[in-house]
């Protein structure tokens, strides 16, 4: 490990580093939205397709302990996970061992890698290589700062988390399942249920309530599932809203800002 030094001592990297992500962008053909299996982590659906384009770092406004996974661009390179801690215009990112993950004693400094991540809008990702590993005031590396960032967006608007009860069924259907929608934008949810609802662009509808500014309002949405995943305590299912009314999306907004504030 290598001592600390002030990071303002760094020169902005001037090397520039070629290698660009390689990873496959086609759909899902079962859902526009979603992307293929190979794609290392999975994409919203809100988007039937997205251009890939590039921006500052800062822009994509990463937060503190952000899931970051780096790799070497080359064949058959395993994945690492790691976690955004911070970032100096032009100098440097700084990405940390997440809990349980392998410490940074393989990296080092020179070493080149594709760093990539979501912010929850973004699917980003950026050619880097170490700077320097740190052992204080914490252990942590420091990656080159990338001149620009590409990026594709993946969902319309931000997702925001929340924990609503919900009931889903199938249009016309006269029986429903109790799930607990997790996250929300004006665009699409997730939900959590304890068991299926349907299979991949099977339409059901989703009821819930939503207090707005002290007015409540019931809900019942029309929605599309673009993916489902099992978890430990049941089924993560994506839903894609379909013909929402003006006073549906507005209620669906004043949810998400709530829930995020």
């Amino acid at each position: 490990m290598q001592s600390r030094q002030n990071l303002a001592d760094f020169p902005v990297p001037g090397r520039a580093v070629s290698h660009r992500l390689a990873y496959p962008r086609a759909p899902h053909p079962a859902c526009p939205g979603r992307p293929s299996p190979e794609i290392l982590r999975p994409m919203s659906t809100d988007l039937a397709s997205a251009a890939v384009s590039t921006m500052n770092l800062r822009a994509l406004k990463l937060r503190p302990g952000m899931s970051l996974q780096i790799q070497r661009p080359v064949a058959g390179a395993a994945k690492e996970e790691m976690q955004f801690l911070a970032a100096i215009d032009g100098k440097g990112v700084m990405a940390g061992a997440h809990a349980g993950s392998p410490p940074l004693a393989s990296l080092r400094p020179g070493d080149e890698y594709v760093v990539s991540g979501f912010t929850g809008q973004y699917d980003f990702n950026f050619p880097s290589r170490v700077l320097q590993i740190f052992e204080e005031p914490f252990p942590y590396a420091l990656l080159a700062y990338p001149p620009q960032v590409e990026v594709r967006m993946v969902r319309r608007s931000l997702r925001m988390k929340t924990s609503v009860p919900a009931k889903v069924s199938l249009p016309g259907g006269s029986s429903s399942i109790a799930a607990t929608m997790i996250d929300v934008s004006p665009a699409g949810a997730m939900i959590k249920a304890p068991t299926s609802v349907g299979a991949v662009n099977d339409e059901v509808n989703l009821s819930f309530s939503v207090d707005v500014d002290g007015n409540p309002m019931s809900l019942v949405l029309l929605a599309s599932i673009c993916h489902t995943n099992r978890g430990d305590d049941g089924m993560n299912i994506g839903l894609l809203f379909k013909n929402a009314s003006p006073n549906d999306k507005l209620a669906l907004h004043y949810l998400g800002q709530t829930a995020g504030a």
